[in-house]
């Protein structure tokens, strides 16, 4: 089975409500999906995202795809280039055909190709990965946030996670009040200040909300992210909150997290190829793993075939309409499809409607 074929869609997805952080805000997402044919038949399909800015136009976006990455892939095996391993050097350091849509399609292709689910290909046994509720909710009103916290409830999470990092400790409570209210006290509750704080502002905030009856299953990305001797006194000093964090992080990155016992809870996502490295990695030093949120939420095959994987991101977000079949999270759980590959096939109305070439 070899490629010899491809498209590519251009599409942009207004959010329903603006999503961010202590440092960012979207109100829009544009998406790159990438299909690769088959000279079987056989498609597979990968996903980019770029937030808030538009990409480039599709004719753009052809030709460098024509340039940098079609000669790699024409007439490939699939699984043959899912599985490589390359050790790019000098100008070739960031370049190359494993970016993370091309490798999602490969691996699409590679397990359609072994007519199994990609969780099974990757190694794993249970299609069910524990999930929790993220609410993005930084730049939402109260109001907004209690809607959005209910809207997530339906889905039985045990854990939710929300923003803080506001300037005024006053706004991170009275947030953490408001799960309480409409949440309960059952739930395990985690925080992600994206990089708002300093050491000792993390110390004071998590004192602060232990003070005020809410206990933190983790705070997320506190401080600036290759700070690893901060992270380390926080991992050192904090008790019951576990420390996650190494998303922004590259390999090298990560393990410098785990060498400095920086990190409780490893964070990847995205790359199928670095996560299952990343994982490896982390059950050297015993340290457990987290699954941030991914497009389509196609990182449920990745987190299914992880032994220690604590919690899969799920933010209930409008690129999930661009599928036949969206993964299905329901009781708490994430479940990755049965159905051979990864599973997201994309429905061809929703490509019209959201497609914009130019």
């Amino acid at each position: 089975m070899n490629i010899t074929n491809y498209q590519i869609h251009r599409l942009h997805l207004p959010l329903r409500e603006p999503i961010g952080d202590s440092q960012v805000h979207f109100t829009d997402h544009w998406i790159t999906a990438i299909e690769l044919v088959c000279d079987n038949g056989l498609k597979g399909v990968g996903f980019d995202c770029q937030q808030g800015l538009p990409t480039a136009r599709l004719t753009s976006l052809r030709e460098q795809f024509e340039y940098a990455l079609w000669p790699s892939l024409a007439q490939a095996d699939p699984l043959s280039l899912a599985m490589r391993i390359q050790r790019p050097r000098g100008g070739n350091v960031g370049c190359g055909f494993r970016t993370v849509p091309i490798e999602t399609a490969l691996w699409d292709l590679a397990s359609k190709q072994a007519q199994v689910p990609l969780f099974q290909l990757l190694g794993g046994t249970d299609p069910q990965v524990r999930a929790y509720g993220s609410t993005l909710d930084f730049h939402l009103n109260d109001n907004d946030f209690r809607t959005k916290l209910e809207r997530l409830q339906r889905y039985g999470f045990s854990a939710f996670k929300i923003k803080v990092g506001h300037p005024d400790l006053s706004w991170d409570l009275k947030r953490l009040q408001l799960v309480r209210d409409v949440l309960g006290s059952d739930v395990n509750l985690m925080v992600d200040a994206n990089e708002a704080w300093s050491v000792k502002e993390t110390l004071k905030r998590l004192h602060a909300y232990q003070n005020a009856g809410h206990e933190i299953f983790w705070i997320e990305d506190p401080i600036t992210r290759e700070d690893y001797t901060g992270y380390a006194r926080l991992c050192s000093e904090l008790e019951s909150t576990r420390v996650n964090t190494g998303e922004y992080l590259n390999i090298s990155g990560k393990r410098q997290l785990l060498v400095s016992g920086a990190v409780d809870v490893l964070n990847i996502h995205n790359s199928i190829h670095e996560g299952r490295f990343a994982a490896t990695l982390a059950g050297e030093f015993g340290v457990p793993v987290s699954l941030g949120n991914t497009l389509l939420e196609l990182g449920v095959h990745l987190a299914a075939s992880l032994p220690e994987c604590l919690y899969l991101e799920y933010s209930d977000l409008i690129w999930n309409d661009l599928a036949i079949e969206p993964i299905q999270v329901e009781q708490g759980c994430a479940w990755a499809p049965l159905r051979p590959g990864h599973g997201i096939e994309l429905d061809p109305d929703k490509l019209a409607f959201y497609a914009k070439p130019q």
